[in-house]
């Protein structure tokens, strides 16, 4: 449908579906853009809240959580599982939450927010168990949904996920053979870089043209709190899980001479090899700049 309320329509032999996600919503805290706020809201503001509170402690709660406090607002973080960024490196979780904690952030664990409300001068934050937090801002990140509803994608053959995602292969190719799904709106993890190199792969598949198909084993996944957070490759959790034989190299930031130099104190860098030839198959890094050191 064009701006003018016409209707075109366009044939072509390739389809890319690149329609992004946008905020999940809860029923009980409708965002209103002015002191509930999504991910995307929270960039119309023109001055820095007093105190924000954030519901969900995942990537994007963990990263906006640093930011604010880094700029000097007050931050309560409210996560429902038992640590921020539970998805993470669990070590790197706990450098994380007790960076976070040193620093003044409120920090509250095993609590569901049941509601928030605009009260016009505060905003109040219920909480499962009968608690409220107040605040002068709440941002809600509680993860997002795919822009694939409505489409009729489903019609045209094209399987997705239960939650609404394009399920892809490695080439970004759907279950249609000339429709591809890239970036938030498919299974590929959701980063920015792995969706610029599905866009690529994408046309150049189309094309016919050679191919390198996406290994997620090879990306590098940054998490911007302060300090940082990088990971790439297998993990200490796939040892654990028997998925690999390896060992575990572990370093504190703090014996580092030159972290000693800089006053860095908080992190490390971990190093998961092959028992045998020491192949680095995957690794850690919690330190300033870590999306860098990764490399």
């Amino acid at each position: 449908t064009t701006p003018d309320g016409k209707e075109e329509r366009l044939e072509s032999k390739t389809i890319i579906v690149a329609v992004g996600a946008s905020p999940r919503e809860l029923p009980t805290a409708q965002p209103d853009g002015k002191r509930i706020l999504t991910w995307k809201q929270l960039y119309n503001l023109e001055s820095l809240p007093e105190h924000m509170i954030v519901v969900g402690s995942g990537v994007t709660g963990a990263e906006f959580a640093s930011a604010f406090r880094g700029l000097g607002c007050e931050v309560t973080l409210i996560s429902s599982r038992d640590m921020v960024l539970p998805s993470e490196d669990a070590e790197a979780s706990k450098v994380i939450e007790s960076v976070f904690r040193k620093r003044g952030v409120h920090i509250y664990e095993k609590a569901r927010a049941e509601s928030v409300v605009n009260k016009g001068s505060h905003v109040e934050v219920t909480l499962a168990d009968g608690r409220v937090i107040e605040g002068s801002h709440c941002l809600m990140a509680v993860g997002g949904i795919p822009n694939t509803a409505g489409l009729g994608l489903e019609a045209a053959g094209v399987e997705l996920t239960e939650s609404g995602h394009i399920r892809v292969n490695r080439v970004a190719r759907s279950s249609v053979p000339n429709i591809y799904g890239v970036g938030d709106c498919s299974t590929a993890m959701p980063l920015a870089s792995v969706a610029g190199m599905q866009g690529r792969n994408a046309v150049f598949h189309a094309l016919g043209d050679v191919v390198d198909p996406i290994d997620d084993r090879n990306v590098a996944a940054n998490v911007f709190t302060n300090p940082q957070i990088a990971t790439v490759g297998f993990s200490q959790e796939d040892i654990e899980a028997g998925v690999i034989r390896g060992e575990i190299h572990t370093i504190d930031l703090e014996a580092n001479p030159r972290a000693k130099m800089m006053g860095i104190t908080d992190g490390f860098v971990e190093l998961i090899s092959t028992r045998t030839s020491r192949t680095v198959m995957g690794g850690v890094v919690v330190a300033p700049n870590a999306s860098e050191l990764i490399f």
